[in-house]
C-alpha cells in the first residue's frame, strides 16, 4: 500500500468514526452490473434488483442524441448542475422522472438496498462550471464488496477528496481524445493516488451518434485516449458486472459500448 493511499484511507477512517472504506459484505458470488447509457451516464444494478442512475444528460443539448424512455431507476445520482449530467434540470428544462424517485446531488451517505452511496465534495475542473460554482460531486456506490467512483468533471483531487472517496475498485472517469475535462496530467495523477483495479472512461464523443462532426465542440473520442495504457478490455457490449473475487489482479481499462436503446435520429425507449 501506497504511503499517499494510506494517509488518505486513515483520514477517511477518521471521518467515518473508523471505517477504512473496507466493506464487510464481500460476497463471494455477488456482483454488481454496470450499464452504460451514454456520454457520463450509468446505471447501477445490485444483486436485489435496486437500480442507481447516475448523471443523465438532456436530449439534443450540446450532445447530439436523445435520452432514452423507460428508465426507471430507483435512485438518481447527479454530480454536477450540467445538462449533459441533470438531464437538464438546472436549466429548467422537464425533468423525465417523478418527484417520488429519490435525487442524490449533494455530499452525504444514503442507503439504497444494497447500495450505499456515499458523495464527496468536489470541484468542477477549470474553466467550467462558474454559474453554478464549479460544484461538483464525486460520487462512490458501493454493495457487495465492491466500491465504484464516479468522478463528474471534477478537476484535480485534493487530499481531502482522496480521503473521502477511500478505496476504489471501479474508476469511471472522463477520458477523451483532446482532454477536454482532465489533462492527460492530471488524468494520470489520479489514477495512481486512486489506484483502482478497472478504469472505465466516459465522457468521450460517440461518432455514430453524432451527425455533426463539428459538435459536440471540443469534445474527442476515446481511441486517442487509450494509447499507450493497458491492458484495454474492448467489451463490445454496454454492460459489465463486477464482483469483488472477480476483479483482475492488475490495473484494467475497460470500454463499454453505449446501450444500443440510444438513438441519434429519433427518440428511442429501453
Amino acid at each position: 500500500m501506497s504511503v499517499r493511499y494510506l494517509a488518505a484511507s486513515i483520514l477517511f477512517a477518521a471521518a467515518c468514526g473508523g471505517s477504512t472504506g473496507e466493506a464487510p459484505d464481500r460476497t463471494e458470488d455477488a456482483v454488481i452490473e454496470i450499464e452504460y447509457i451514454a456520454h457520463a451516464a450509468f446505471l447501477f444494478r445490485a444483486e436485489d434488483g435496486t437500480e442507481l442512475l447516475i448523471d443523465p444528460y438532456a436530449s439534443r443539448v450540446w450532445l447530439g442524441y436523445d435520452w432514452p424512455t423507460g428508465i426507471e431507476p430507483d435512485a438518481i445520482l447527479i454530480t454536477h448542475p450540467h445538462y449533459d449530467h441533470d438531464a437538464g434540470r438546472f436549466r429548467g428544462a422537464p425533468f423525465p422522472w417523478s418527484e417520488i424517485v429519490p435525487v442524490v446531488d449533494a455530499p452525504g451517505v444514503q442507503q439504497f438496498g444494497d447500495f450505499t452511496v456515499t458523495g464527496i465534495e468536489g470541484r468542477h475542473a477549470d474553466p467550467y462550471g462558474k454559474e453554478f460554482g464549479q460544484r461538483n460531486t464525486l460520487m462512490v456506490v458501493e454493495a457487495h464488496g465492491v466500491r465504484i467512483a464516479h468522478l463528474g468533471d471534477n478537476g484535480p483531487l485534493t487530499a481531502s477528496m482522496l480521503a473521502g472517496l477511500g478505496r476504489v475498485d471501479v474508476l469511471l472517469i472522463p477520458g477523451d481524445g483532446v482532454d477536454h475535462i482532465l489533462s492527460q496530467t492530471t488524468t494520470a495523477e489520479i489514477i495512481a493516488a486512486l489506484d483502482p483495479r478497472v478504469v472505465i472512461p466516459m465522457h468521450y464523443r460517440l461518432p455514430d451518434l453524432e451527425a455533426d462532426p463539428e459538435s459536440p465542440s471540443d469534445l474527442g473520442e476515446v481511441d486517442p485516449w487509450l494509447e499507450g495504457r493497458g491492458p484495454v478490455r474492448m467489451m463490445g457490449s454496454h454492460t459489465a458486472t463486477f464482483g469483488w473475487t472477480q476483479l483482475p489482479e492488475g490495473r484494467e481499462y475497460v470500454v463499454l459500448e453505449h446501450a444500443p436503446y440510444v438513438s441519434g435520429t429519433e427518440v428511442a425507449g429501453r
